[in-house]
């Protein structure tokens, strides 16, 4: 039988940090594995006109992913729950569709908004998104 995958996007938001703690939490109980998720948005940029900015702006995002995913891995490892990272390039919600077809996966996790939300309490463009076309249930964090 195969192990229970969850799949947790996240963007440094409070809400995607809840998200992610719902997924330890419910991974401990389950014994559920976790890929972690970032996808860096290099479509916001305008590459053309400003080739040197673009890069080091992907490279900047590049190292907080890392750095964020570093912490995160590290709290799944201490409450002993199995972990990955995934840093994907591209459209947020595409990605995180994309990756959940990719990477068998069993549940998403993602905060109902996050670092392009507008208003708290109301629900994200993304996570809209992700709840129309997740190929699996959606638990939605707010």
């Amino acid at each position: 039988m195969q192990q229970t995958t969850y799949l947790v996007a996240v963007d440094g938001s409070k809400n995607a940090e809840r998200a992610f703690q719902a997924a330890i939490d419910l991974a401990t109980v389950t014994g559920a594995q976790i890929n972690i998720l970032y996808v860096i948005n290099d479509r916001g940029y305008d590459r053309q006109r400003f080739e040197a900015e673009y890069l080091r702006l992907i490279d900047a995002e590049h190292q907080l992913a890392e750095e964020l995913i570093h912490t995160y891995l590290k709290t799944a490892q201490d409450q002993q729950v199995a972990a990955k990272k995934v840093i994907q390039y591209g459209y947020p919600k595409e990605q995180i569709i994309a990756c959940s077809h990719d990477q068998p996966t069993d549940l998403i996790f993602i905060g109902a908004t996050g670092n392009n939300a507008f208003e708290d309490g109301e629900l994200g463009a993304t996570a809209g998104y992700i709840i129309r076309h997740a190929p699996a249930n959606v638990f939605v964090v707010k």
